[in-house]
C-alpha cells in the first residue's frame, strides 16, 4: 500500500480539483500503481490531492507513469472529429458519436444532440469556455500533441503540476509554453483580461501550468452533460442568473465509482453522511462575448 500527497493539487482552485481528477481517472488505469483510489489531506491551509495506491510508488516514478501515458496518447480521435462543439450540426455530432462508440463517455461530456443553442447546432458543455478564434476541441488535441511530441518538456511539466509550485514561466528548458491556455480553467491567468480594454485573444500573457491544463482537461469524462429542458453539465448550478462550478473533497480514500457518485451531488454530499470535509463553488463569468472563464473559488461549507 502507498500513499502520496500530490502537493501542487490543492483543494481551493477550481483547475487544481479537475487536475486531481484527471490524474486520478488515469492512475487507475496504469497496473504499475496496483490500482488507486483518491483522497484529500490538509496541507497548507486547505487540502491536497493524495493517491493511495496498491504498491509504493515514488514522485518521479509517477511522473515517469504519466510520460509514458501521453506518450501512447498521441492519437486522440476524440479531439480529432472537430475542431471545436460549438457550431456543431446535429447530424455531424450524432454521426461521430456513432462512429466512436468506445468512446461514448466523452461525446456524453461534449453536449447532448438534444440541446441546442439559438441557431440549433450542438450546445456544448459549460466546460466549453471558448469563444472568437479559440476552438476547444482543437486546444485540447494541441495540448496533447506538444506533451507528447516532448517528452523532457511533459517530464518538468507533469512534476511541477503535481507536486508543485506553480511557477507560471514562459518556457522550461528552451521550450516555449507562452501559449498554454488554461481556457478558462485558471482565474489566475484568465482574470486579467476582464480588467483590460483588449479582447481576450489580443493578451499575450496567457502562460498556464501546462501540465495541470492537460490533467484538468482529462476528468472532462467524469462530468457528463445531459438535457434538462436546456443542457445540464454535472457539477453545475444556477443561482438567479448566475451559474456556479461546485465541488467538494474528501478525507477518505475512494474509488473512482464513488467519486464519480460524489461529483454528481457535490451540494449535498455534507449532509448526507458521505464524509466530504469541505465545499467550494466559483462563478462562471463571462469576460467578452462567448468568453467565460472561473472566478476565484469560495469556499461554502
Amino acid at each position: 500500500m502507498g500513499e502520496l500527497r500530490l502537493t501542487g493539487l490543492k483543494s481551493g482552485v477550481p483547475i487544481g480539483f479537475m487536475a486531481a481528477l484527471g490524474a486520478f481517472r488515469h492512475a487507475v488505469a496504469m497496473p504499475e500503481l496496483g490500482g488507486a483510489k483518491l483522497k484529500w489531506t490538509p496541507y497548507a491551509g486547505q487540502w491536497c490531492a493524495t493517491l493511495v495506491t496498491g504498491s509504493e510508488v515514488e514522485p518521479d516514478a509517477l511522473v515517469r507513469l504519466f510520460v509514458d501515458c501521453v506518450k501512447g496518447m498521441k492519437v486522440r480521435p476524440e479531439f480529432e472529429w472537430a475542431d471545436q462543439i460549438k457550431k456543431t450540426p446535429v447530424p455531424a455530432f450524432r454521426l461521430n458519436a456513432e462512429r466512436m462508440l468506445s468512446l461514448e463517455e466523452w461525446f456524453a461530456t461534449f453536449g447532448s444532440e438534444l440541446a441546442l443553442a439559438k441557431d440549433r447546432t450542438v450546445r456544448p458543455t459549460l466546460f466549453d469556455m471558448t469563444g472568437g478564434q479559440q476552438r476547444f476541441l482543437l486546444k485540447l488535441r494541441q495540448a496533447s500533441g506538444f506533451l507528447a511530441d516532448n517528452p523532457n518538456a511533459a517530464s518538468d511539466l507533469f512534476k511541477e503540476a503535481m507536486f508543485g509550485p506553480w511557477q507560471y514561466k514562459a518556457s522550461k528548458k528552451g521550450v516555449e509554453i507562452e501559449s498554454s491556455h488554461s481556457l478558462g480553467l485558471d482565474p489566475t491567468t484568465l482574470l486579467e483580461g476582464a480588467f483590460t480594454g483588449s479582447e481576450p485573444a489580443e493578451i499575450k500573457d496567457k502562460k498556464g501550468i501546462r501540465g495541470a491544463i492537460w490533467l484538468a482537461f482529462e476528468a472532462l469524462p467524469l462530468f457528463p452533460s445531459v438535457y434538462d429542458r436546456t443542457l445540464a453539465t454535472v457539477g453545475f448550478s444556477r443561482t438567479g442568473r448566475k451559474t456556479y462550478f461546485e465541488w467538494a473533497v474528501w478525507e477518505s480514500p475512494l474509488p473512482l465509482g464513488a467519486v464519480k457518485t460524489l461529483l454528481m451531488h457535490p451540494t449535498e454530499t455534507a449532509d448526507k453522511g458521505r464524509g466530504t470535509v469541505a465545499r467550494y463553488r466559483c462563478e462562471r463569468i463571462n469576460l467578452n462575448k462567448d468568453y467565460y472563464c472561473f472566478s476565484h473559488a469560495e469556499l461554502t461549507v
